[in-house]
């Protein structure tokens, strides 16, 4: 699991060494978090991926950190932070075998109760954002077929909604993703019987790629 954090008020451009040092402050053995990325897209490491981190109480020895840098609940994020937070999250992924996902990539309030990583820097993991950057990079890094474009509506199973297209029926799936929904309904890992499964472009794009992985064999 990827886990994001920010840092908090007042806002500011915190770097891997300051950090480092508040967190020496704390009692802690040094920055708690594996990845720092500032807000002009310089990524900066913190502690070692095989180090058990300290981000996420209770979570920490099987997560992987990632702060941004910033006050997120005052203001958004840079074009360059989301950007490279893609890109690492990618390739994080790819590494470990950890799915494209909602379920696999949180913001640090949803695993105990904290603002992190503020509301600006959620809503970019709650629509799809963070994630669909990632599989972007993955894709890009793979020669994988464009999957970016949504197919054209049909008999009103395919619905728009928080912005993104929403697709209700394997009819209106697009051709490159409908064998993994088809697989994913016969494992039972999707409920419904096909006509009502309410997906987003973003979670099909996931699923196509923890297909290819075998995550579904």
């Amino acid at each position: 699991m990827i886990v994001i954090h920010h840092t908090g008020s007042p806002d500011m451009d915190a770097g891997a060494e300051q950090i480092h040092g508040w967190h020496l402050g704390n009692g802690w053995a040094g920055i708690g978090y594996h990845y720092v990325i500032r807000k002009d897209g310089t990524i900066e490491r913190g502690r070692p991926e095989w180090a058990i981190d300290s981000h996420a109480y209770g979570e920490n020895s099987h997560t992987i950190g990632i702060h941004l840098s910033g006050d997120f609940s005052a203001v958004e994020p840079t074009t360059e932070q989301i950007d490279r937070c893609g890109a690492l999250v990618a390739d994080i992924c790819e590494r470990y075998g950890i799915p494209f996902d909602r379920a696999h990539i949180v913001g640090h309030g949803e695993l105990m109760a904290t603002d992190c990583p503020g509301d600006n820097l959620q809503a970019l993991l709650d629509d799809g954002t963070i994630v669909g950057k990632a599989i972007f990079y993955y894709n890009q890094s793979h020669g994988i077929e464009d999957m970016s474009e949504a197919p054209q509506e049909q008999d009103g199973s395919k619905q728009a909604g928080r912005g993104a297209e929403r697709f209700n029926t394997v009819n209106a799936v697009p051709d490159w993703a409908k064998p993994t929904v088809e697989k994913m309904i016969g494992k039972g890992l999707l409920q419904g019987n096909g006509e009502s499964l309410d997906l987003s472009l973003d979670m099909l794009r996931a699923f196509v790629i923890n297909d290819r992985a075998g995550l579904y064999s």
